[in-house]
């Protein structure tokens, strides 16, 4: 088998095209330009093929018109001999790389209407072509190729070139797989952040150092509201240490929830610091800082937010959801049942379920499963 013989300097443009586009879709066409400079070609393409050709996954090219593109996909995909041929003789499997010529010979192409009528107007005949993915790996790229195309005045591509293509196929296939695992995350990221920015409280994710990941249009409506932002500190960016939310977020990060209320004896925001502990787990005798969701709201809004969160969460009766801001300010059974004005023994029977349904024992393992403490306080 030949070896490409290419530069240092042609590899490292080649790699750093690649995967510097990994994540970002418009950045694939430039990508595509610096790997047609490898073989001369007049236009390229990288195709997730769907089943009509433009119901696509994605698709980008380098120097082939939307015009070209849209005419293929409404209707020559179905003229299209090499694809054809291609399917028949089970070509498009991964790791598959064939020129044109291999799937159907030039004489009989150029004699089709696909050539005829679609290519030759576009000065296009030769193909080299690569199955980057047949869809077998399941959360990897769905089937999708890598095609290079030239005109009929420059020679058909040669095994220089399959050996070019060789070299770099297992860099667009890891380059691409890198890319389709980062867009199937990017897309469900939106879709978290949309759930929960439709929640009538706020929601900010931290890191272990206190720097805000994520902040919801809950806590954004908080920012722009005097009454609620003087207790936020640095919010959105990051919490300090000294500010209001401090002591209760870098308890957290030490894997101690707790709950607080801002304002003294009227108060105007609750929080709640829930540890988000490190799927791999704590080394022996240590105790390392780990992420936190912190939920913030109004005083008036928080028992209703705060329960209904933890209600879907666990899965919880309405009924059995209002006990939850009584037992976060840490009120025994009896001190609920007075609250609530029902029996005791109603209040110890929905105890009992929010037990069986969060996998607690009692009262204060509940509140800790919550990340709270055994009484809301005010500093």
């Amino acid at each position: 088998m030949e070896e490409a013989k290419l530069s240092l300097a042609v590899q490292s443009r080649v790699q750093h095209a690649l995967y510097g586009a990994v994540g970002k879709d418009d950045a694939w066409p430039e990508a595509l330009r610096v790997l047609a400079e490898l073989f001369d070609a007049s236009f390229s393409m990288l195709v997730a093929a769907g089943q009509g050709q433009r119901d696509q996954s994605f698709y980008a090219a380098w120097n082939h018109s939307d015009e070209a593109a849209r005419a293929y996909s409404e209707y020559w995909w179905q003229h299209d001999v090499w694809l054809q041929q291609g399917t028949a003789d089970g070509l498009f499997v991964q790791g598959n790389i064939a020129r044109g010529s291999d799937i159907v010979p030039l004489p009989v192409f150029r004699q089709s209407r696909f050539y005829q009528e679609y290519l030759a107007p576009l000065s296009t005949e030769y193909l080299l072509v690569s199955a980057v993915s047949d869809g077998s790996v399941p959360g990897l790229a769905p089937p999708s190729h890598l095609s290079f195309f030239r005109r009929p005045d420059q020679p058909n591509f040669d095994e220089n070139d399959l050996a070019i293509m060789r070299w770099i196929f297992p860099h667009v296939v890891r380059a691409f797989d890198l890319h389709w695992t980062t867009r199937r995350l990017q897309e469900q990221v939106t879709l978290l952040h949309r759930f929960l920015d439709a929640l009538d409280f706020g929601v900010v994710m931290l890191d272990p150092a206190a720097r805000v990941l994520y902040a919801n249009q809950g806590i954004r409506a908080m920012l722009a509201d005097p009454t609620s932002a003087r207790w936020l500190g640095s919010l959105p960016e990051r919490v300090g240490s000294h500010e209001p939310l401090g002591q209760l977020v870098h308890a957290c990060a030490r894997g101690q929830g707790g709950g607080t209320a801002f304002g003294h004896t009227n108060p105007k925001l609750m929080a709640l610091a829930l540890p988000v502990e490190d799927p791999s787990g704590l080394e022996a005798g240590k105790v390392q800082p780990g992420a936190c969701m912190l939920l913030l709201a109004r005083h008036t809004e928080a028992p209703p937010a705060v329960s209904d969160f933890v209600m879907r969460i666990f899965g919880l009766s309405p009924a059995e959801a209002r006990l939850l801001p009584l037992l976060l300010r840490g009120y025994a059974p009896t001190e609920i049942a007075s609250e609530l004005g029902v029996k005791i023994s109603t209040v110890r029977s929905q105890l009992s379920s929010i037990f069986a349904k969060t996998g607690s024992t009692r009262q204060q393992d509940l509140i800790r499963l919550l990340g709270s403490v055994p009484q809301v306080r005010s500093p």
